[in-house]
């Protein structure tokens, strides 16, 4: 009970700072109307420093004290600015294709509690060069140059003899920058790097192919011939994936061992769907078919997840944040993955559990709040003890994306997601009845606010750094530590920048 009062009090600050308040204010609002701009024990004063309305209320009304006035709120300024998001761009980009042959350092950093990190991971590259061929501001050209590097370097890494007597494509990471193999002790295999470096590979070569460079396509990507790159880089991944998505494997954070984890199965069900589309594309009917056939299993077993009060990691690992990363990596939009869309009735109860989890996990939450400090940082998983157990700033971005993301649905979708209220309600602090009256513009505000609340308590921690990101942030300080210059950390706040930048696009299109 007290975590949820907690996470409310979370939430309330949240919906308080991000955003703006049009001028001329205009108090005169019907209760039905009323946009709450406060939160737990918000003052007269507080609120007409925000630019609200001030009407108390009786002591259990369910009507907000504290308001927008009419005609407001709209989005505001956002937790990182341009020179910001740029300075963090040129971070990420200092890590991006090492000695110009196409790999990815996880980060510079030689010296962490799980020693260095300088490899070139296959997980976090792939996500990190799908990010950034996804939301760079690189030239065409600059930008396509480096995505052949990185198709050579895959290349490199999937065509050589595997040391440790496992399958080359589950190796977990590579030296830089030649791409031999490690050969030391590791959780292996893990079979969600073909998935995920087929899914960017998909990416790039869909847009070869519009483009009308079918040649670089069949030299690299999709070969048509097993003696040629084994059929190609994105088909050699994928028939790993269709022949091996049922397999015991490692996690994401490469400590258990199991075949029932969320994040590979999401991940691999992305992997297929794309890879059956692009077969098709090749003219390749049977890879199609193959494809297609074994993402409709792991589609069936995605379901199981859901255990009647969240979508959980896995059987021997329930509350995990990675549920929420493959929530933002896998999802497609279509109606077969109806129960993990970004508003949901699992997915919004599940946020508020690992909320609730991690806000009692981490004294440093509890600080930042009473500090006035919006939003929630975020762990890998219950109970972690690596390098003591911390909230890692690329969880708690992937928080902030999955919440901007929902504000875009509803405004897409043009209508409130009902069945999720209660789940809402517990969220913000508020009763399911109120929410239920509030339009769809100012409900999709409250969900990009709660994105900016998460975006604004990293950005508290990570100033003073001058906005380098590491791995993790102290559960007692929140000071950075651990891996310095993280690149999958970089990765994920600037596609949660990204998001933000989406659902302002949609918001203004929808009031214009």
């Amino acid at each position: 009970m007290q975590a949820r009062t907690t996470m409310a009090t979370v939430m309330g600050v949240v919906l308080v700072a991000l955003v703006a308040v049009v001028s001329g204010q205009n108090c005169s609002l019907p209760d039905s109307d009323k946009v709450n701009c406060g939160h737990v024990g918000t003052t007269q004063a507080e609120c007409g420093a925000h630019g609200c309305c001030w009407a108390p209320e009786g002591k259990n009304s369910g009507t907000p004290w504290c308001f927008y006035p009419a005609g407001g709120p709209v989005p505001g300024g956002a937790p990182f600015n341009a020179t910001e998001v740029a300075m963090m761009r040129g971070f990420m980009r200092a890590n991006l294709n090492i000695d110009n042959l196409g790999g990815v350092v996880a980060s510079p950093d030689r010296n962490t509690p799980g020693g260095t990190y300088y490899w070139n991971w296959e997980r976090d590259a792939a996500l990190s060069m799908r990010m950034w061929y996804e939301h760079s501001d690189d030239s065409a050209s600059n930008l396509a140059a480096m995505m052949d590097s990185y198709v050579q370097w895959v290349l490199r890494a999937q065509n050589q003899v595997d040391p440790n007597g496992i399958d080359i494509r589950a190796e977990p990471k590579y030296h830089l920058p030649n791409a031999n193999v490690f050969t030391g002790g590791w959780c292996r295999p893990q079979d969600d790097g073909p998935a995920l470096r087929s899914t960017t590979l998909i990416l790039f070569a869909t847009d070869l192919l519009a483009s009308n460079s079918m040649s670089y396509v069949a030299k690299y990507l999709w070969t048509g011939s097993e003696s040629h790159y084994h059929g190609g880089a994105i088909k050699y991944d994928l028939d790993y994936v269709a022949a091996n998505w049922a397999s015991d494997t490692c996690d994401l954070w490469e400590e258990l061992r199991s075949n029932d984890f969320f994040w590979n199965r999401y991940n691999y069900y992305r992997a297929l769907v794309d890879g059956a589309a692009f077969a098709t594309k090749m003219g390749d009917s049977e890879s199609a078919a193959t494809y297609s056939a074994a993402a409709g299993k792991v589609l069936a077993a995605l379901g199981d997840h859901w255990n009647g009060q969240f979508i959980q990691e896995s059987s021997n690992r329930q509350k995990g944040a990675s549920v929420i990363c493959a929530l933002n990596d896998a999802y497609m939009g279509s109606s077969v993955e109806a129960n993990f869309a970004p508003t949901s009735s699992w997915v919004a109860a599940t946020v508020n559990v690992l909320s609730a989890t991690f806000t009692d996990m981490f004294k440093i939450n509890t600080i930042d709040t009473q500090n006035g400090i919006p939003g929630v940082l975020y762990g890998r998983y219950a109970g972690d003890t690596y390098a003591g157990g911390n909230p890692w700033i690329l969880t708690t971005a992937a928080l902030a994306q999955l919440h901007y993301r929902a504000a875009s649905e509803v405004v897409n979708v043009g209508k409130l997601p009902h069945d999720a209220l209660p789940h809402y309600a517990e969220m913000f602090g508020e009763s399911a009845e109120s929410l239920g009256k509030l339009s769809v513009a100012n409900f999709a505000l409250r969900l990009a606010s709660a994105g900016d609340g998460v975006l604004e308590r990293i950005r508290y921690h990570v100033a003073g750094a001058g906005f380098h990101l590491s791995e993790q942030l102290d559960r007692d300080t929140g000071f950075e530590m651990s891996a310095t210059d993280l690149t999958w950390s970089y990765a994920n706040v600037l596609k949660a920048v990204a998001a933000r930048d989406a659902f302002v696009v949609a918001y203004e299109r929808m009031m214009a």
